[in-house]
């Protein structure tokens, strides 16, 4: 056996390189490998790093990753295939610059590239303090209200980070705005850390992370609502009136001491509007009457807009006419059914009042008519401003015959 082995040991060898040769070359063609980038970018994480160091200065950064594998492999692959790392186990403390690592959990697969394959960063010791945390209001609460102390809790808070950073924080600071407010101002903020130049320090936690700020906003002096009144003097011309009044706004905000808002008679009046011969609606901005020791919070300016509607006060009368026939040919002569006509009419008080029977009209008009039986509709004439209500009859009955000629006297 020993000695066949001898003599075919080399044809065996080769027999298996060319099994393996020809499972491989048929393996590629059924799964064939591909060299490409990964599509996302992957984030860095820190491993190894002893307890009480911290690793700052990545800012998360990510890499990307070119891989060689099978297509069954790429067909699988996803961002939990992947894990990017930097080992901080052997490291000290420092600004290092260390070699990023990419393990793919899915085999067979090779990490070709890595971009960026290294990265910088600072490793220190971890240190901690307390710090009071300060308070800054912006802006200014509404006129006639101020901002008391805030009330902050927890007062002190503590601040975590790497040595040389933590030592630069001096204060803990929060920014409030009390623009334009008129009650407390109430909410979690998170505080600011900021060294001994107003500048912001990062890479520092702050814990707890949220603290909780009163404002208080109090009226400086007495605050009540007014209603607006508005002074007029005059009255609109003869026959018009006053159909609608609009004011905006409708109350007005003021404050003052106590005594003085107290007695306030629960309105304002504007300056007097001057109504005397006014005939068109207007529109116009007037001044309140500020008593003294009032001021206004809302409006900011002691001004209102009044709207009013002015129209003509309407009336109506009744006219008896007779009509008037107008182009009945020579030589006939008309009779109507009906000999006057009543007329109901409206207008404004100043037109209505100056109406004359004279001034009003009605005609039946004959022109070019034969003699016979007809219908006529009355054409009626009134004065501008005049509105006819109705017409009594609205049709008339009207006969048009040839005249009897006059006989001769007798001699």
């Amino acid at each position: 056996m020993s000695r066949w082995l001898g003599r075919n040991l080399g044809l065996l060898v080769l027999s298996f390189l060319l099994a393996f040769f020809f499972w491989a070359v048929a393996t590629e063609a059924k799964d064939p490998t591909r060299e490409r980038p990964y599509t996302a970018s992957l984030l860095i994480e820190t491993v190894g790093l002893d307890e009480g160091l911290l690793a700052y200065g990545m800012n998360g950064t990510r890499v990307r990753v070119e891989l060689r594998a099978p297509q069954s492999v790429w067909n699988l692959l996803s961002g939990d295939d992947l894990h990017a790392y930097i080992d901080l186990s052997e490291v000290t403390t420092g600004t290092l610059t260390l070699p990023v690592k990419v393990d793919v959990l899915l085999e067979p697969a090779q990490v070709l590239k890595i971009t960026p394959a290294e990265v910088n960063l600072t490793v220190e010791q971890i240190a901690e303090k307390e710090i009071t945390v300060t308070t800054q209001l912006e802006g200014t609460p509404l006129f006639g209200f101020r901002a008391d102390e805030p009330v902050v809790v927890p007062q002190v808070v503590r601040v975590r980070g790497p040595e040389s950073l933590v030592a630069k924080v001096t204060r803990a600071n929060v920014v409030i705005s009390v623009l334009n407010q008129q009650s407390d101002v109430r909410g979690d903020y998170q505080p600011v850390l900021l060294d001994q130049n107003e500048q912001a320090v990062a890479n520092v936690d702050v814990i707890p992370s949220m603290v909780t700020v009163n404002v208080p906003v109090s009226p400086l002096g007495y605050v009540r609502d007014l209603a607006v009144q508005v002074a007029w003097e005059g009255q609109p011309a003869p026959g018009y009136r006053i159909a609608n009044l609009v004011v905006d706004p409708q109350l007005v905000t003021v404050y003052g001491r106590v005594e003085r808002v107290q007695d306030a008679p629960g309105y304002l009046s504007t300056q007097p509007i001057s109504l005397d011969t006014l005939t068109r609606s207007l529109t116009t901005t007037v001044a309140l009457q500020m008593p003294e020791g009032l001021s206004l919070i809302s409006p900011s300016n002691p001004f209102v807009t009044v709207g009013l509607t002015i129209e003509a006060i309407q009336t109506g009368l009744t006219f008896v006419l007779t009509p008037t026939l107008r182009g009945l040919l020579p030589g006939l002569t008309a009779t109507t059914g009906v000999e006057t006509v009543v007329l109901i009419m409206s207008g404004p008080l100043a037109v209505m009042e100056q109406l004359q029977l004279e001034d009003v009209q009605v005609v039946l008009d004959l022109t070019s008519l034969a003699p016979g039986d007809y219908a006529i509709i009355p054409a009626v004439n009134v004065p501008e401003g005049v509105t006819v209500q109705n017409v009594i009859p609205d049709i008339f009955s009207v006969r048009i015959e040839r005249s009897t000629p006059t006989p001769s006297p007798e001699r």
